[in-house]
C-alpha cells in the first residue's frame, strides 16, 4: 500500500480518545492554552506565544555582533527554557525549527546549548508531570518508568564525564563551564528529545511534526547557500565548508547525520499530500549528504529506505525502480567525491586510503579497554583521545565512533547501561510496533541506529535532537482505541 494510506480512519471511539488527550500534558493541563483563559493570556494572546515571540527576537539578537550577542544569548536561553516549561509542545516545535542553525555569536558550548534550550525545558516539564502523578496514569502512551529513569541517568551522567576528565590536557579547568554547556546542549539534549517526544500526546506530536518538512527544507537550502559562499546566511550557519566538505549545520558528518535521520520523517509527512514535493525534498537531502562526503549517514538513509519499502504493502514497481536508481546514483556520486582516485586505484589492483575507517574500529577497541580499566567512572570526557599514549588523539580522534561505546568509554558502566537501555528499548519497541505506527517513524529510527553504529549522532545538537525525536516516536506505548497504522 502506498505511504498515502498509512493512517487508518478513526472510529467514533478513537475520535473520543483523541479529543480526551488533545493538547494536554500528563496532568490534563492544556499544552496549547485556550485563547479565552485569562490566567494564561496577555491582552487576549496566550502567554506562551508572547514568550515565543520574545525568544525568537532574542535568538536573532544572539547572532548580532558583540556586545549584543552574549546578552541576547543569555536572554534567549532563559526565555527558551521557560517556553518549554510553560508549553512543551510549542517548545519542541521551536527546537525543531531552530536546532539546525548556529546558536549565536557566542562561545561554542553556550551556542550548542542555545540550539536545544526549548527541548530541555520541555523535557523537564514533562518529567515533572510524569512523576508528580501516580504510575504515570495520565500518560498511558509514555514508556515504562524504568526506561525513563535510564534516560534521566544518561542526562545527569553525561555532564559529569567532564568533571571526571577535568585537569587532563584536553579538559583544562578554564574550559570546564563551556565544555559542560556543550555536553548539555548535545548528548543531554538527545535524551531530552526522547523524553519529550515519547511523552507528548499524539495530537501534539502530529502538530509539532507538521513543522518538520518546511523547517528541514529551509535548513537544507541554507546549508547549500553556505556551501556556495552566499554571505547572507553566514550569521546563521557554521562554516559552510570544512576540509572541502559541506558543513553549514554543524561540521560535515553531524550535518549529514541530522539530515539522514530527519529526512525519512519529512518525506513521509509530505508523501500523502504531494509526492512531487516529497521527491524533491529527498533529492535535496541526498545532495546535501553527498556534499558532506559522509558515508555512514548515506548508508543509514539507504537502510531507512529499505526498511520503509519492506514495511509498505503493494509498493508500485516504478517507486522501487526510482528508489533503487537514486540510491545507486547517490552511492556512485559519494564514492567519486570521497575517493577521486578510486577507479585508478582499483584498476591498478590497490585500494583507496581507508585510514579513517580503520581509526573508527580502533576507537571501538579503545572504548572497551577504557571501560574495563575504569568500570565505574569511565575515562572521562574525550578519554579516547588519551588512550594508548595518545595514539588516537594525535590523529584527532577524540571519541569512540559508536553511540553506545562512546558513552561506555567516557562514563563507564553506569552511563553505558543508561544509554544502552534507552537504545535497546527503543529498538525493541520499533520492532514490536512496526505495523502500528507510521512507516516513516520506523525508518527514521533505523537511520539513527545505523548512524549510531558507525558514528556519534549525539555529538552535535542537530543530529542529537533528530535522533532523540526518532527514538521517542517509536518508544511510545499503545493507547486504548488508538487506530492501528498499516
Amino acid at each position: 500500500m502506498p505511504l498515502r494510506g498509512t493512517l487508518a480512519p478513526m472510529g467514533k471511539a478513537s475520535r473520543r480518545k483523541q479529543e480526551l488527550y488533545q493538547g494536554v500534558d500528563g496532568q490534563g493541563r492544556p499544552l496549547f492554552p485556550q485563547e479565552g483563559s485569562a490566567s494564561v493570556s496577555l491582552l487576549g494572546v496566550p502567554v506562551s506565544w508572547v514568550l515565543a515571540v520574545v525568544a525568537a527576537s532574542l535568538w536573532v539578537g544572539a547572532h548580532l555582533p558583540e556586545p549584543i550577542a552574549p546578552l541576547a544569548g543569555v536572554g534567549y536561553l532563559i526565555s527558551a527554557i521557560a517556553l518549554g516549561l510553560l508549553n512543551p509542545a510549542l517548545g519542541a516545535g521551536f527546537a525543531i525549527v531552530l536546532v539546525p542553525y548556529l546558536g549565536g555569536n557566542v562561545s561554542q558550548g553556550l551556542g550548542e546549548l542555545l540550539r536545544t534550550a526549548p527541548i530541555i525545558g520541555a523535557a523537564i516539564r514533562l518529567l515533572v508531570d510524569r512523576f508528580s502523578q501516580r504510575s504515570g496514569a495520565g500518560t498511558p502512551w509514555a514508556p515504562d518508568w524504568r526506561i525513563v529513569v535510564a534516560a534521566i541517568a544518561a542526562m545527569l551522567l553525561y555532564p559529569l564525564t567532564r568533571l571526571t576528565a577535568n585537569g587532563s590536557e584536553w579538559a583544562t579547568s578554564s574550559t570546564l563551564l563551556d565544555d559542560t554547556l556543550f555536553l548539555i546542549g548535545a548528548p543531554v539534549a538527545m535524551y531530552a528529545a526522547w523524553v519529550t517526544f515519547s511523552h507528548l500526546p499524539r495530537s501534539a506530536i502530529d502538530r509539532v511534526l507538521s513543522y518538520l518538512p518546511a523547517a528541514l527544507t529551509v535548513a537544507l537550502v541554507v546549508a547549500l547557500a553556505a556551501w556556495v559562499g552566499i554571505s547572507l546566511v553566514e550569521p546563521l550557519t557554521f562554516r559552510g565548508v570544512v576540509y572541502g566538505r559541506l558543513a553549514g549545520l554543524g561540521f560535515p558528518t553531524p550535518t549529514a547525520m541530522g539530515v539522514a535521520i530527519a529526512l525519512p520523517l519529512a518525506v513521509g509527512l509530505l508523501w500523502g499530500t504531494s509526492r512531487r514535493w516529497a521527491a524533491g525534498l529527498a533529492l535535496i537531502g541526498v545532495l546535501v549528504i553527498v556534499l558532506t562526503e559522509s558515508r555512514g549517514p548515506l548508508l543509514a538513509l539507504f537502510a531507512a529506505s529499505a526498511a520503509a519499502l519492506l514495511l509498505l504493502r503493494d509498493v508500485q514497481r516504478r517507486t522501487l525502480i526510482a528508489a533503487l536508481t537514486l540510491a545507486v546514483a547517490a552511492l556512485i556520486a559519494l564514492l567519486m567525491v570521497r575517493y577521486p582516485d578510486l577507479i585508478g586505484r582499483l584498476s591498478s589492483g590497490t585500494l583507496p586510503n581507508l585510514e579513517g575507517d580503520a581509526l573508527r574500529v580502533i576507537s571501538w577497541v579503545a572504548a572497551i579497554q577504557i571501560a574495563l580499566a575504569h568500570p565505574l567512572t569511565g575515562g572521562g570526557w574525550m578519554s579516547v583521545r588519551g588512550w594508548n599514549d595518545r595514539e588516537l588523539g594525535s590523529k584527532n580522534v577524540n571519541l569512540s565512533h559508536n553511540v553506545f561505546l562512546q558513552g561506555l568509554a567516557d562514563g563507564g558502566v553506569p552511563l553505558g547501561v543508561a544509554v544502552g537501555t534507552v537504545l535497546l528499548s527503543s529498538a525493541r519497541s520499533a520492532w514490536m510496533r512496526r505495523h502500528k505506527v507510521p512507516v516513516y517513524w520506523v525508518a527514521a529510527a533505523v537511520a539513527l541506529f545505523v548512524c549510531g553504529a558507525w558514528d556519534m549522532p549525539q555529538l552535535r545538537s542537530f543530529a542529537a535532537v533528530m535522533g532523540g525525536l526518532a527514538l521517542g516516536l517509536v518508544s511510545r506505548h499503545d493507547v486504548p482505541d488508538e487506530p492501528e497504522v498499516f
